[in-house]
């Protein structure tokens, strides 16, 4: 007797792997990945301005102007470190001390009042004037210059720290203000009416309730505003004399000669200039990350 002839049955649907059971694993995979392309991209496009700094600051002058250029140092040196040593950079950073950090502590502390009143307080105006605030952001610095210059000198300021500090505190203050509006205004309101139950004034109420629930905003907007105070150039180069300039300006002074640039001694004096702001940041890391991460939450 003859058997039949065996056949396998054909595999159904729901046991072979298809296209639509492959793109949920496929698709958090791609995404993954390119979301750490991006990152990386990102890292080394902000990252290698400053490395190329430091290894130019470790060449030989002859390396520095070589065609081509040279872009390992052969003979590693630390003689333009020493040269920017030699210069007035001692002077430099106290002055760029002194301006950002008195100008950062004056913009702090108007910003906070005054987001405090935008977020908190009712009062006539109140669109009016924040639309105000902000419209200082929006004039370009070169446009400020000369204005800024007549009134400084009409007041005898030219060449003194003050001229500084002075715009630099107001022009601080817009986005100052909107990043801390943004972090008063995740603090509930409920808080503030049980310290007024208990007694307590309304500054009392901001002061002992409201700012120790913001600290790591306030933080983030300090290193903010204190960052772009420090690398101030346009205002440093026109208001300042040799006693007052600040690094970004003493920078160029200490590279520059008659006829040519030394680029050793420059990228020395920029690397040295990102170490204050690197130690801030790396001291500061876990409460700006905080801050940012309160500031982007909603309800």
């Amino acid at each position: 007797m003859a058997l039949a002839p065996t056949t396998t049955a054909p595999a159904t649907e729901s046991s072979r792997p298809t296209a639509r059971s492959r793109a949920p694993l496929l698709k958090p995979l791609t995404r993954q990945t390119l979301l750490y392309l991006a990152l990386a991209v990102i890292i080394v496009v902000q990252f290698l301005p400053l490395i190329w700094a430091l290894l130019t600051s470790l060449m030989t002058p002859q390396e520095t102007t070589s065609i081509p250029a040279t872009l390992w140092p052969a003979h590693p040196t630390l003689s333009s470190y020493i040269e920017a040593l030699q210069g007035d950079i001692g002077r430099y950073y106290l002055n760029s001390i002194i301006a950002s950090l008195v100008s950062t502590l004056v913009t702090m502390v108007l910003a906070t009042l005054a987001a405090y009143a935008f977020a908190r307080l009712r009062f006539r105006w109140k669109r009016l004037a924040l639309l105000f605030v902000v419209s200082l952001s929006l004039f370009p610095p070169f446009s400020q210059v000369i204005p800024l210059y007549m009134m400084l000198q009409g007041v005898h300021l030219i060449g003194t720290l003050l001229a500084l500090i002075i715009p630099y505190s107001v022009f601080g203050l817009p986005m100052a203000i909107l990043m801390l509006m943004a972090f008063l205004q995740e603090v509930p309101f409920e808080y503030e009416e049980a310290a007024a139950l208990d007694g307590m004034s309304r500054l009392g109420a901001f002061v002992r309730v409201v700012l120790p629930m913001i600290i790591p905003g306030l933080f983030t907007t300090a290193v903010i505003v204190f960052v772009g105070d420090w690398n101030e150039y346009l205002f440093a180069l026109n208001y300042t004399t040799t006693a007052t300039y600040t690094l970004p300006v003493g920078i160029v002074i200490l590279s520059q000669t008659e006829f040519t640039t030394n680029f050793g001694v420059l990228s020395a004096a920029m690397v040295m200039s990102v170490v204050p702001l690197v130690a801030l940041i790396l001291l500061l890391e876990r409460r700006i990350v905080s801050g940012l991460t309160a500031g982007g939450l909603k309800g």
